[in-house]
């Protein structure tokens, strides 16, 4: 019941203006760091329960955590190093076990996913009235009762307005974090809607495609496009093995080739066409290519939360989770949070084949969600609420490792109502 009402308040939280927070010191108090900071201490007074159903990725994210700590204490000292590991921790570990607290069935992750869904086809009418007006009436509000001014002034610039329209934020901080949270609910409802055809489950599609066409931003148009290329690799992964181990080895013989031939690298001129904006593009390969000097001389323990080594005219944003994660955290650190990710898509992708129709829908869903995040985190940072959002959709699978428990109890249900249908 504790998480149950956690789960409802954390996804509410999500959709509060950055406006609404409370500083302590240089520490920001947000609303959903607060509920995962009581998750995670609830799932620590229960202990017992998280070991008994602990498995590879509890272990491997606690891995990372003590790996991340170590680096921040090591960069920072004894006080700030633990106040910052104590918010990487929370908003880390308090996500991903408030997710596996309060998704526990496929009934709750229909739940849970249907509520962000539903919340994000309401709010498009704002979207689509702040990207003709060109006035961020939502931030302004939240500006009038806190006083707070937490925007970027830039985002009041002609800088975000594209083809005379204005990049939208809505509730977010920036219009990335907003379309990318669209990006990751909008596998559910598609799928959903495939699944089960009703006008709403269409309207919500439509309503969450235009939120995330109206951020003019190409991470989440990116992740439709990789949740695209996953759902093929979903539909083949059983019964194509072979095949997709030729893609594999070609993906790696091209992957040398390039690395070989060009002195740009593979993923410089991955990233730079990953972009709608070929300048944002080649800012973001030169990102990459300054930040290997602090990523070879601190390998380990990483730089912390230290200002990173770059030429004077390029600002201290990075713009790759998985590039930040390693700078700060080390080579170790980095590469496990990787491996923990991926493994947690093809562990779950390796048993799709095995869930009811009724529930696999659901389980393929996440797969298209979560790779295309993995993906795209190298090329956009998951800053802000995506941090733990992101720790919260890994979470959110958990139940899904029971598959044989659900199955029976998913065809009980169908014969039950075939019954019934024909004794009418």
């Amino acid at each position: 019941m504790i998480f149950k009402i956690l789960g409802i308040l954390f996804v509410i939280s999500i959709f509060i203006p950055v406006e609404f927070h409370y500083l302590v010191g240089s520490l920001r108090i947000e609303a959903y760091r607060v509920i995962l900071g009581i998750a995670l201490l609830y799932s620590l007074l229960n202990i017992k329960d998280l070991l008994e159903k602990a498995d590879l990725i509890d272990i491997l994210l606690f891995i990372f955590i003590v790996l991340a700590s170590a680096s921040l204490i090591y960069n920072h000292g004894i006080q700030k190093g633990i106040e910052s590991s104590g918010i990487l921790a929370i908003e880390v570990m308090g996500a991903f076990y408030l997710a596996r607290g309060v998704i526990t069935t496929p009934k709750s992750y229909y739940r849970i996913n249907m509520l962000f869904t539903t919340i994000l086809a309401l709010l498009v009418v704002v979207s689509v009235y702040e990207a003709l007006a060109h006035h961020r009436i939502l931030h302004e509000w939240a500006k009038n009762i806190t006083g707070h001014d937490s925007l970027n002034w830039k985002l009041y610039t002609h800088y975000y307005i594209r083809f005379d329209i204005m990049r939208t934020t809505n509730l977010f901080a920036h219009p990335i974090l907003y379309g990318t949270i669209g990006a990751i609910f909008f596998p559910f409802i598609i799928l959903l809607l495939l699944y089960r055809f009703k006008l709403s489950n269409l309207l919500k599609t439509f309503a969450l495609l235009i939120g995330m066409i109206s951020t003019l931003s190409s991470a989440p148009l990116l992740s439709v496009v990789f949740q695209g290329l996953t759902a093929v690799l979903a539909h083949y992964w059983m019964g194509a093995k072979r095949l997709w181990m030729a893609v594999a080895f070609f993906s790696i013989s091209g992957f040398l080739l390039i690395e070989a031939m060009s002195n740009r690298g593979f993923f410089a001129i991955l990233i730079s066409y990953l972009t709608f904006n070929p300048v944002t593009g080649y800012y973001r390969m030169l990102q990459w290519e300054y930040s290997m000097d602090d990523i070879a001389n601190n390998p380990v323990f990483g730089i912390g939360l230290h200002d990173w080594t770059r030429p004077e005219w390029m600002n201290s944003s990075i713009d790759s989770f998985w590039l930040l994660m390693t700078m700060q955290h080390g080579v170790f650190a980095g590469f496990i949070l990787l491996f923990c990710s991926l493994y947690a898509v093809f562990h779950i992708l390796n048993d799709l084949h095995k869930h009811h129709p009724a529930v696999r829908w659901m389980v393929k869903s996440w797969v298209l969600a979560f790779m295309s995040l993995i993906l795209i985190g190298f090329t956009v940072d998951y800053f802000g609420k995506i941090q733990p959002l992101f720790f919260f959709v890994l979470g959110s699978i958990g139940w899904a490792k029971y598959y044989p428990e659900f199955n029976k109890s998913v065809e009980k249900l169908v014969h039950k109502n075939r019954r019934k249908a024909r004794q009418r």
